[in-house]
């Protein structure tokens, strides 16, 4: 025989190997499965499979997410107005919503019908409130350089007046 009829049988033979170490099938509920054999460190053979459906309905939902982002973006973009250097400034409504008073009034603060620094004052005695308070102040001030900078100054601040108001009381 000549060696490309030899080269041609090796190579059917890879294919009909290739047909049943790998094939997809329908398991009992319909779920499309594929399944594949392989050899592992120790010399046995481990047989693995795969639910094509539930990859397929994650590919989907990342392209849906992926679609929801791209969307999101472009509205973000609309908002925006673009200056003559060619930079964008944000929207006034954009600009106003994310400028909020995180020294004050955080979001995250304020989101029951009460402060939550009004509700420890209402839970504790004032002379606790005083220490809680003081507290703060230390915290705020000895993390200054190390975290927010001047918004930590400025929040030490918030509370060091929070104190003068207990005090004079």
């Amino acid at each position: 025989m000549s060696a490309f009829v030899i080269f041609l049988l090796i190579l059917l033979g890879f294919i009909i190997g290739g047909l049943f170490t790998s094939w997809e099938f329908k398991d009992d509920d319909d779920t499309t499965v594929r399944s594949w054999e392989k050899w592992n460190e120790d010399g046995y053979r481990e047989e693995y499979y795969e639910q094509l459906d539930e990859n397929t309905r994650l590919l989907r939902r990342n392209v849906e997410l992926r679609n929801q982002i791209s969307e999101y973006r472009e509205a973000e973009f609309k908002n925006m107005r673009k200056l003559k250097n060619g930079e964008y400034l944000l929207s006034r409504d954009e600009t106003c919503r994310l400028m909020s008073d995180n020294v004050n009034h955080p979001n995250h603060y304020t989101q029951g019908d009460i402060e939550t620094i009004d509700y420890i004052k209402d839970k504790l005695t004032d002379e606790e409130f005083r220490g809680f308070v003081k507290g703060n102040v230390l915290k705020y001030i000895s993390r200054e350089r190390l975290k927010n900078g001047d918004e930590d100054l400025e929040k030490a601040r918030w509370y060091l007046n929070k104190l003068i108001e207990v005090l004079e009381k």
